[in-house]
């Protein structure tokens, strides 16, 4: 049985998405995942796969994760909804081959109001890049190949 809180109570905020998969990603299920009734502001972040990195054009790139990284990236979430004043939380990062254009990850965030939103969706992606074991594989249009991300 769920008990509704009050109204004006403060509510902790949910992951209610986090995942990892070598499936396109929608960012319509992450919108319609954080779009709560209490949420007045949502912030989306949806990196996709671009034609060049550092000068050089970039031809495909492959996404490998760590057989944790699925924990990881929902301790992430959790970490940044205990200590934002936000509501809800998705985020789904792609696996395997993309080619350009493809979206490789997208993080929403819905909070009352849209500062809290988009300060917590900003650290979010900076948290999962810098802490989740992912990493890129990118193959560049004169044959050369680097890891990004590997440590």
């Amino acid at each position: 049985m769920d008990i509704e809180p009050e109204p004006g109570a403060v509510v902790p905020a949910r992951v209610v998405l986090a995942d990892i998969r070598d499936t396109p990603l929608s960012v319509d299920e992450c919108m319609a995942a954080v779009l709560l009734p209490d949420v007045g502001g949502i912030a989306l972040f949806v990196g996709t796969v671009c034609d060049h990195d550092s000068g050089r054009g970039v031809a495909e790139l492959a996404y490998e994760a760590h057989p944790r990284a699925a924990a990881e990236i929902e301790r992430v979430a959790a970490e940044v909804a205990a200590g934002a004043s936000v509501r809800a939380i998705a985020v789904a990062h792609r696996t395997g081959h993309l080619r350009v254009g493809e979206t490789a990850v997208v993080v929403a965030v819905g909070a009352a109001h849209r500062a809290e939103a988009f300060a917590a969706c900003r650290r979010l992606i900076d948290d999962i890049k810098e802490q989740v074991p992912i990493w890129k594989h990118q193959i560049f249009e004169d044959g050369a190949a680097e890891w990004v991300g590997a440590r």
